[in-house]
């Protein structure tokens, strides 16, 4: 079978729908299917067409209005990309779309093709978190850009065959945002990679090459430094561990890394944090850390809860508290048993869960060994894969 995956973006930018669509596309390889990738020409050098890993990508222009007509993009863009798909699907026989954009597009030029929205977050509302600290006149744009998602991923939702979600309370925002029947959604849990992601020895280089020594408690975060990754809260909440040689460390980039260091530096933190920024060896990283945390406000799953977890390490989200915070860490991560979901108010209770990890060896090694084999049994490519297969299966072609 032909399946097209899409999203706006795919490697060499990294994040966790790149990395979705790479091990989602090897599974169908290995499955005996023929996947292709189709994402935007997202940096001028890359090539139209290409191959990665076995896996064929197909890419579109970056179509773009003249500057003062750019708040109105999307609907040009959409146009542009519906005659790219229609005149580049010769024979696909199913879409599995990561983007509203693509989705919307899909629906529109492929007549008699089944399109899967796998949705990763709701668009509009990712947009006023996005904006949060923007001045008035950028607050605009974005206003009108966010009435714009706001269409066009309601009418991608619409017009797609059926909606993927990959937790329960990301299906549960969709449905009260834009009031669609809870037949139409699907929740199928994602896979993770058991040999990329896996206990390792301590890596001492790493160690020496951060400065930190080999006995040393640290805490990993790894996310995009933005506002809804609410990383204030973990960097005050780590001030309170009164531990010399415990350390935090931020892998990550993003808008708010300046802010964030400038509160460092006001809680006389920066000897004992470090921010490494955007790293490709991020394996390395668990195999050095005694708890994983990510307090995030808003996320529509949290794959690196995943990583942090098949590589052994206990980890730390906030309790959902909807419709404020809409997070999934309840239903990844199993509290007392692989790490805990703590109060999303309380910086002391995020400190305190913490500490006791940190401090109780027995207690992190039973946690370490827990988190493992529920990855191991419960997240699977093949399994997810399947599930979407079959999923097609139940489509009615005819009402495309």
């Amino acid at each position: 079978m032909k399946i097209r995956l899409q999203n706006a973006l795919f490697y060499p930018a990294i994040g966790g729908i790149e990395n979705y669509l790479y091990h989602a596309s090897k599974t169908l390889l290995k499955m005996g299917h023929e996947p292709t990738i189709l994402c935007s020409q997202h940096e001028p050098n890359l090539p139209m067409k290409d191959v990665y890993d076995g896996i064929e990508i197909i890419r579109y222009p970056r179509y773009h209005l003249p500057k003062p007509l750019f708040a109105f993009n999307q609907f040009y863009y959409i146009e542009k990309l519906q005659k790219f798909i229609r005149n580049n699907s010769k024979d696909v026989d199913a879409i599995w779309s990561r983007h509203p954009y693509g989705t919307y597009a899909s629906c529109k030029a492929l007549q008699g093709v089944p399109v899967i929205y796998i949705q990763a977050i709701v668009w509009p509302v990712f947009l006023k978190y996005a904006t949060e600290k923007l001045n008035s006149v950028r607050k605009i744009y974005f206003k009108i850009r966010s009435l714009e998602y706001y269409y066009i991923e309601k009418k991608a939702m619409e017009m797609c065959d059926r909606i993927v979600v990959l937790s329960k309370i990301r299906m549960r925002e969709i449905i009260d945002f834009y009031k669609f029947p809870k037949e139409k959604f699907e929740v199928i849990l994602p896979g993770i990679d058991l040999e990329r992601f896996k206990p390792r020895e301590k890596d001492r280089d790493l160690l020496r090459e951060l400065g930190i020594s080999e006995n040393a408690k640290i805490i990993l975060t790894v996310c995009r430094l933005s506002s809804e990754k609410n990383l204030e809260m973990l960097i005050k909440a780590f001030s309170y561990i009164d531990y010399d040689d415990c350390y935090l460390i931020i892998a990550g980039d993003g808008p708010d890394r300046v802010y964030l260091e400038q509160l460092t530096r006001t809680l006389h933190l920066t000897k004992k944090i470090r921010f490494v920024g955007f790293r490709r060896d991020i394996k390395r990283f668990y195999a050095i850390s005694s708890v994983f945390v990510l307090p995030s406000k808003y996320e529509g799953f949290g794959h690196v809860y995943l990583e942090a977890m098949v590589s052994g390490v206990p980890c730390i989200g906030l309790r959902s508290d909807y419709p404020r915070v809409i997070v999934a860490s309840e239903e990844i991560i199993r509290n007392g048993e692989t790490g805990y979901c703590v109060d999303p108010y309380s910086i002391e209770d995020l400190s305190e869960k913490m500490s006791k990890i940190l401090f109780d060896d027995k207690l992190k090694e039973r946690m370490s060994k827990k988190a493992r084999e529920i990855c191991e049994s419960k997240y699977s490519w093949e399994v997810h894969v399947e599930t979407i297969l079959k999923l097609m299966q139940n489509v009615d072609i005819s009402s495309c």
